[in-house]
């Protein structure tokens, strides 16, 4: 590890953008690369916000890319819906326990093509819950085509006219979310040869590659959180 003229450590460079990696976007590349040129290294967590939700290229954000069969990668409600069957029996006792309250509303961050949503509200038809009749569903999505996939998806399964827009008011309801955490941008950090507090940022080599390099925290927060 060695410093740099700017007090960054230089790790050993890794590309963190492959260029035959399937879901490989030049526009994204080309516009982290504008950011970090006009304003320097940037930290991993805005590097990960553009990769997964530049409007227009972002991995997320795009609605074209996520989960499936036939996608790149497969989560629980995709695999069967007794997954979200299983959650709409937990969601039913806690309607009962709050009042069997009317509307009820399940918001659901990060709800993607809508399979947990189909799967819930299959599990409440299924078991003819009465919560069915009076449950309003919202998502809450940084991509706008994930509406249209989402009430698609419950169309097909006949509870599109579940499906209401977040508006961001107050809920009486419960909040689910599978799988979202890991896709929300974060800092990195480590220790530093003396012991100090270090970040990682994401800057580019003389070869044009993105590399990871280290160095004084971007916000005085991280020390004080950790």
């Amino acid at each position: 590890m060695t410093e740099d003229a700017r007090g960054l450590y230089l790790r050993r460079p890794a590309e963190l953008l492959a260029r035959d990696e399937p879901g490989h976007e030049p526009a994204l590349v080309e516009a982290i690369r504008a950011e970090i040129h006009e304003a320097g290294p940037m930290t991993f967590a805005r590097y990960m916000e553009l990769a997964l939700y530049h409007p227009s290229h972002g991995y997320y954000a795009s609605g074209g890319r996520g989960p499936g069969r036939v996608a790149d990668f497969l989560t629980a409600p995709e695999s069967h819906p007794i997954f979200g069957w299983a959650l709409a029996a937990q969601i039913e006792e806690v309607w009962g326990r709050l009042g069997r309250p009317a509307p009820f509303v399940v918001l659901e961050p990060g709800a993607g093509t809508g399979a947990l949503a189909a799967g819930i509200l299959g599990g409440l038809q299924r078991s003819g819950s009465a919560l069915r009749d009076v449950i309003r569903y919202r998502i809450a999505e940084r991509a706008p085509d994930r509406l249209r996939q989402v009430r698609e998806r419950l169309a097909a399964v006949g509870a599109g006219a579940t499906l209401e827009e977040d508006d961001g008011a107050p809920l009486e309801g419960v909040i689910v979310a599978n799988e979202v955490l890991d896709a929300l941008p974060v800092h990195r950090v480590a220790g530093g040869p003396d012991g100090s507090l270090l970040e990682s940022f994401v800057t580019i080599d003389p070869a044009g590659r993105f590399v990871a390099v280290t160095g004084p925290p971007s916000t005085p927060a991280l020390a004080a959180r950790l």
